[in-house]
């Protein structure tokens, strides 16, 4: 991967990261929650967590690359 898909990745990561803040902000208002809501919520965490795991693996794929150069 390249600094270009660590970029996409993260560019990813914020929009999930607002698009769960909405959701946050909608099961917090007033009323009843819905299930659709706390349902929506969980999907977009288990993304985030998707894409942070893929992050990591993309940093520690360049960490081994630049032990490899170094020796």
């Amino acid at each position: 991967m390249s600094d270009e898909d660590l970029k996409q990745l993260m560019n990813a990561r914020e929009a999930l990261a607002q698009k769960r803040l909405t959701l946050a902000q909608t099961i917090a208002g007033p009323g009843d929650v819905s299930d659709n809501a706390i349902r929506s919520i969980v999907e977009v965490q288990r993304a985030i967590e998707v894409i942070d795991s893929a992050i990591e693996e993309l940093e520690q794929a360049e960490l081994d690359d630049e032990l490899e150069e170094e020796e």
